[in-house]
């Protein structure tokens, strides 16, 4: 009796033992279900974090998020999607509930999330269901600021297929490539707003402080259907903050080959107002890599000042006035007249340039209910720059400049319903410039007149196929001061479709056509500063026309854990320009953009990795580039253009403490226009924050294997041993570092 009643003693204290051990893990546990407001389907990669541990995990194809072992005690969860709205709550542990489970619903996000949406296929709807393959960059924009607090050249190149190339040696201007394709066919955005390009084309991602961005997005292959011509390789849109919450930074950073950079950006609402400010200097002293008494990197003074004005009288209409101002001096060349010298035998090469920027935007946008809207748009830029080159011992200068003015407004209506999205609108874009001074071979004025028509419409067939297609008409006028077209006009269509296969599995395939006009702005001119570049002859060059597809697989899973998030992409791409334009030089020495016969075409495959892993994110992708030009006899590849590239990153987010971030980049060997290849190039860098409070501090060192084409050959290979002609298939500074502090307030 004694011995059973022992047992039944030692039974009850061990299940009572084990029924509290479960308690305090049940107590200790929290599951999480994310879903859509409006579908309550489960959204699949939502980060949830508990901020103040900071833990935080990734939703599964549940929406599942499990949390174990948490301490008890108040909590702040938040929950983060590209397409939906930030969600912020409290929670206490344990919960006075059966269960430690709790669900949310997301709403999505009602503006105009990417401007390739709202403004071109106008389709309200988030990145994974649209057709149209389009890449977008958010968080990498703070860690890219770190790195170029003064321009977006490196948060440009975080995709792969993109490649940022130097046109110029003693200024560094620099134009965005896509696909092995020359700068030119790339059309820069800036909310939806076609403001850059033409004369300033080798400038503009150098003039571009990122501290007010809020998305960066690409669209690649053939895009001319969206925004009209010049977007043969495919586009990039910058999205800045729109205003709509109070905040304050200051963004501080000085590096030791001498950058010194003061931003700051500013947002305040109040009640149905709201204002946006971006104000920026960035000062770089000369800097010569490799003491041959060339300046690698020029002397640069530049101010940028960007205020932004809202009104929203209802929750259903929208109005929005911009301003930019920008004032940018570049001086480049030899070291000793940079620092204020007399030219004499030894010292004399200086490139010496100016130039301003002014810019007005307008919007207005209002949605006459949840099916039909209507939007209007407006923006009228001035650019003026001037280039100055003293290029010989004999004191010959080399002068070309002018002022650039460009207009484009737009008005389209769109019908929205759950399964269909349609837009129609109109847009008048005008482009003309105006040189500065007489020259030898005449002035070199031009101006076009574009006037486009189009229409783009978005299908949901099923619940997994959705279809995309558009047409754009576009009529072109243009002129220069010899001679002058009757119009041209352009049908461009494009269609894009999207299917998906599995809850993991996507598939996209999208093609359509493009058109450039002939313009004497193109990267090639840059070297020559323009000089014996001689006017568009209208009635003998025409237009570049081109047809392009690509073909796009995606592949996204949590393999059953949801803190591990996989996702593989694998894009094909194939894109050829009917007669291309290129830069002929006569025998009297006039350079002269003429047609070519047969065709460019620019083929390949681009390959991507991302893994996350508790607070690790590693990326990698792998580019394969054949661009070349193609006639009845041979092709020749084009120069600058490596056929196999890397990029990759793998970063560390400890939230609101610890960023460590890790780059690096190869590209295999270059033609160069000597018909000799470059080295084979690896650079790379590392970058880390630290987050106290309302303080984040940074230290980036770049580059820090100390690549660059100058230990390899010498950039002083023009003539008179200046570095005006020379190939630029490198970095140029070099190993550098930077540090800094961004306040935020």
């Amino acid at each position: 009796m004694k011995n059973q009643l022992a047992r039944f003693i030692l039974i009850s204290l061990f299940i009572g033992t084990n029924l509290n051990a479960s308690s305090q893990i049940f107590e200790n546990e929290l599951i999480i279900y994310v879903k859509d407001s409006i579908s309550k389907e489960a959204i699949f990669g939502a980060k949830v974090v508990l901020t103040d541990i900071s833990e935080g995990f990734v939703s599964d194809e549940e929406g599942k998020v499990v949390f174990t072992n948490l301490p008890k005690g108040d909590h702040t969860l938040s929950i983060r999607h590209l397409s939906y709205k930030e969600y912020t709550t409290s929670v206490t542990i344990p919960l006075e509930q059966d269960k430690p489970v709790l669900i949310f619903y997301l709403s999505p996000v009602e503006t105009d999330f990417d401007a390739i949406i709202v403004e071109a296929t106008r389709a309200n709807r988030s990145i994974e269901d649209l057709p149209t393959r389009t890449e977008v960059l958010t968080e990498e924009i703070d860690e890219a600021a770190s790195m170029e607090p003064s321009k977006i050249a490196h948060l440009i190149t975080h995709s792969t297929g993109i490649q940022v190339q130097t046109t110029a040696a003693s200024s560094n201007g620099a134009v965005v490539r896509i696909q092995g394709m020359q700068g030119r066919y790339t059309q820069m955005l800036k909310d939806g707003f076609p403001m850059y390009g033409g004369f300033s084309g080798s400038l503009d991602i150098l003039q571009i402080p990122p501290l007010d961005l809020r998305q960066v997005e690409y669209v690649k292959g053939p895009a001319s259907t969206l925004y009209g011509g010049g977007a043969i390789g495919g586009l990039v849109n910058l999205l800045s903050k729109k205003g709509d919450k109070d905040e304050s930074l200051l963004h501080l950073n000085i590096s030791h080959i001498g950058a010194k950079d003061f931003n700051a950006f500013t947002s305040r609402t109040f009640d149905k107002f709201a204002f946006t400010n971006l104000a920026s200097m960035h000062f770089h002293s000369p800097y010569d890599a490799d003491n041959d008494d060339y300046a690698d990197i020029p002397e640069v003074i530049k101010f940028n000042f960007n205020p932004k004005f809202f009104y929203r009288p209802s929750d259903k209409t929208e109005f929005y006035l911009g301003a930019n101002i920008s004032n940018e001096s570049r001086t480049g060349g030899d070291m000793f007249l940079i620092n204020s010298k007399e030219a004499d035998t030894t010292h004399f090469y200086l490139d010496d340039q100016e130039s301003r920027r002014y810019t007005s935007q307008f919007s207005y946008a209002h949605d006459f209910n949840k099916i039909h809207s209507i939007r209007l748009k407006n923006s009228v830029s001035s650019f003026e720059r001037q280039i100055q080159l003293h290029e010989d011992t004999l004191s010959n200068i080399t002068f070309f400049g002018g002022q650039q003015i460009n207009s484009f407004s737009e008005l389209n209506y769109n019908y929205n319903k759950d399964k269909h999205n349609l837009t129609v609108g109109f847009n008048l874009y005008t482009d003309a410039f105006m040189e500065e001074e007489q020259n030898s071979i005449g002035i070199r004025n031009q101006s076009y007149l574009t006037n486009g028509l189009f229409l783009n419409y978005l299908w949901n067939i099923t619940e997994k196929i959705m279809l995309e297609s558009g047409l754009r008409s576009d009529f072109v006028q243009a002129k220069s001061d010899q001679t002058s077209t009757e119009g041209d006009l352009f049908v461009l269509p494009r269609l894009s479709s999207l299917f998906k296969l599995h809850k993991t599995l996507s598939l996209r395939i999208g093609g359509g056509m493009g058109y450039r006009m002939p313009t004497i702005f193109n990267e090639e001119s840059e070297p020559f500063a323009y000089k014996n570049i001689q006017a568009i002859d209208f009635n003998n060059v025409e237009a570049e026309e081109s047809i392009g597809g690509n073909f796009d697989l995606k592949y996204q899973s949590t393999f059953g854990s949801d803190n591990i998030l996989l996702t593989l992409n694998q894009m094909f791409f194939y894109n050829t320009i009917e007669n291309p334009i290129r830069l002929y030089s006569d025998t009297t020495g006039a350079l002269n953009y003429r047609n070519s016969d047969g065709q460019m075409i620019s083929q390949g495959f681009e390959s991507q990795i991302k893994l996350t892993v508790w607070k690790f994110t590693w990326f990698f992708g792998y580019t394969y580039t054949n661009a070349f030009y193609s006639n009845s006899t041979a092709n020749e590849s084009l120069i600058l253009t490596p056929v196999h590239s890397i990029k990759g990153d793998l970063l560390f987010v400890e939230d609101n403490k610890w960023r460590i971030g890790w780059d690096y980049e190869y590209k295999s060997a270059q033609l160069l226009s000597s018909g000799l290849y470059s080295p084979e190039l690896f650079t790379t860098g590392i970058v880390v924050e630290r987050t106290l409070n309302h303080i984040v501090l940074f230290l980036n060192a770049e580059n820090f294997t100390d690549t660059r084409q100058t230990r390899t050959e010498s950039i002083l290979s023009g003539p008179n041993k200046t570095p005006q002609f020379t190939d630029i298939w490198g970095p140029l500074d070099g190993f550098f570092f930077n540090a800094g502090i961004k306040i935020k307030l």
